[in-house]
């Protein structure tokens, strides 16, 4: 059933869903999109097939002619696939997730409702759970450039601003990409991308937003997960290097580099004995090699 918003034109919204490992995850999204109390003809789906090894699309064809579906000859990572989705539709809106998130019926129009009313906002975001116990698992994050930690937003009801949403529950006005363009195609395959995103809608002048009472449910890292731990270690940070060469001013960037590798590197190699040592090194030559055209998105 619809929902009686209070606004009376309902503004096109464009769900962005890149998949890669395929399976019943992206349908059971499908499945549950098609369930918003939201009018389904604003909606229009893309599915970007980072050649997933089924080749989901096929099903997605069959099952759901209307969901538009892009197809990768090789995994091109999230940001690329996002980008594909945005350049494939024009929309007042672009709803940024993951094949492993589950809709519930009001909590896309409520961001809408949301950014409607306060249009100074840019991206906004919902509130993430697990499926099965319900728990919470992240909403809306703030990040600082002299640590390079991420805290999530806890105990909150009402709206709040911040620094960052995932890019798993992310909607973004068109105003925002008009003005700072897509995605950087630089955090590959994943992570680190959606604050990058974020921190350039601030600069802008834009506003972010997480709102608790958007709730989704996430099978938190169903695709990363199946990756060696080295990887994601190297992925990680790789990325986090990325935004704060980015985006840190020099004061920032020393205490961070101070910061981690004298106290955090040290700390979680001796103490938590994890083996992050050669996938750190590893991300450090690959900025390293980088860093001129890194320091060219700088914004």
């Amino acid at each position: 059933m619809q929902k009686n918003y209070p606004f009376k034109h309902f503004k096109k919204i464009v769900i962005i869903i890149p998949t890669t490992l395929g399976g019943d995850r992206v349908i059971r999204c499908i499945k549950s999109i098609k369930e918003l109390a939201y009018p389904q003809e604003q909606i229009k789906i893309v599915v970007i097939d980072n050649k997933t090894p089924d080749k989901i699309y096929l099903k997605i064809r069959k099952d759901f002619p209307k969901v538009k579906t892009i197809i990768n000859k090789k995994n091109l990572g999230f940001s690329k696939a996002v980008n594909m989705g945005i350049n494939s539709q024009k929309s007042d809106y672009y709803f940024i997730t993951n094949d492993d998130i589950i809709f519930q019926k009001e909590n896309l129009g409520t961001l809408v409702e949301f950014m409607e009313r306060n249009p100074e906002v840019g991206i906004c975001g919902g509130k993430q759970l697990l499926p099965n116990s319900g728990k919470f698992l992240a909403g809306g994050r703030n990040f600082s450039f002299f640590t390079g930690q991420q805290s999530n937003i806890k105990g909150k009801n009402q709206p709040i601003f911040c620094d960052q949403v995932d890019g798993c529950s992310m909607l973004i006005s068109r105003s925002v990409v008009n003005k700072i363009g897509l995605f950087d195609e630089g955090f590959v395959p994943a992570y680190g991308e959606d604050l990058d995103y974020c921190i350039r809608a601030k600069k802008a002048g834009f506003k972010i937003a997480y709102h608790p009472k958007s709730i989704f449910f996430h099978e938190y890292a169903a695709t990363t997960s199946s990756l060696p731990l080295g990887d994601i270690y190297y992925i990680g940070f790789k990325n986090k290097l990325r935004v704060i060469i980015k985006h840190a001013n020099p004061l920032q960037l020393i205490v961070f580099i101070l910061f981690h590798f004298l106290l955090v590197l040290p700390y979680r190699i001796i103490l938590r004995r994890e083996p992050i040592l050669i996938p750190e090194i590893k991300a450090v030559i690959w900025n390293l090699n980088n860093f001129r055209n890194v320091r060219r998105f700088r914004k």
